[in-house]
């Protein structure tokens, strides 16, 4: 009996061994050891460290757009872009003859005019026939007529409409409008000096006459001239009446 216990317990790790390795051979068991790719959960452990992937993170957008260059290019105004309409510049009137005198009424007041001109100097006189007379002279440039009497204060300005010289007169602070056809002779402005007196005459194309002899005394109207004639006698004195030409001097 002592000696058959022995023999049956190695009989039993005989076949013990010879079935765990017939199972191994045909690979009927898998032990996780076999997989080198993952350590094992005691090596993980041991270590304290987990490695894990952080999650793709985006930086939300700001509130604010990006920079941008805020200037801005201003367009520049071209000579045609005004505030108002652009003023158009009145036509070239039409240039005065060599030599030539106008004479006619002033509108709206009991006057007459003559306007002698020759080249581009001019001369005229205004008068009431009473007491109101002005000489002057002045310019004729480009057609257009700017006379002063010698204090400034009166002033004739105007050109040609046609064969007609209209513009305006300023005389006593009044300004008002004219228009004075051609006048051929005899008609046209004469002036006579004498020792005591100065005569101004206009004759119209009518023929009619108007003018003023002044004096110390003071004004009176002018005694009434014949063309052919020439001269006039006042208060016993003979004065001799020129014609008053464009570039004549007072």
């Amino acid at each position: 009996m002592s000696v058959r216990g022995p023999l049956v317990t190695a009989a039993v790790v005989v076949a013990g061994l010879v079935g765990f390795m017939t199972i191994n051979s045909v690979g009927g068991l898998v032990v996780a050891g076999d997989n080198t790719d993952v350590p094992p959960a005691s090596e993980v452990a041991s270590s304290g460290e987990i490695e894990t992937t952080d999650p793709e993170t985006t930086e939300p957008p700001t509130s604010e757009p990006p920079a941008s260059d805020t200037t801005e290019s201003q367009p520049t105004e071209s000579p045609e872009d005004t505030d108002g309409p652009v003023e158009e510049e009145p036509p070239a009137a039409p240039p005065f003859p060599a030599e030539a005198v106008y004479a006619g009424e002033v509108d709206k007041g009991p006057m007459t005019i003559a306007v002698a001109v020759k080249g581009e100097e001019a001369a005229a006189y205004l008068c009431d026939g009473a007491t109101v007379e002005s000489w002057l002279q002045g310019s004729a440039v480009d057609g257009r007529l700017d006379l002063k009497s010698k204090d400034g204060k009166n002033r004739v300005v105007g050109s040609l409409q046609g064969r007609n010289l209209t513009g305006k007169v300023t005389v006593g602070g009044r300004e008002l409008p004219f228009t004075a056809p051609v006048a051929t002779a005899p008609a046209g402005v004469y002036r006579g000096e004498g020792a005591e007196a100065t005569i101004g005459w206009i004759i119209l194309p009518d023929g009619s006459q108007v003018g003023i002899a002044k004096s110390r005394g003071g004004s009176e109207p002018a005694p009434r001239l014949d063309p052919a004639k020439g001269a006039v006698t006042l208060d016993g004195q003979r004065i001799e009446a020129d014609k008053v030409a464009g570039d004549t001097t007072f």
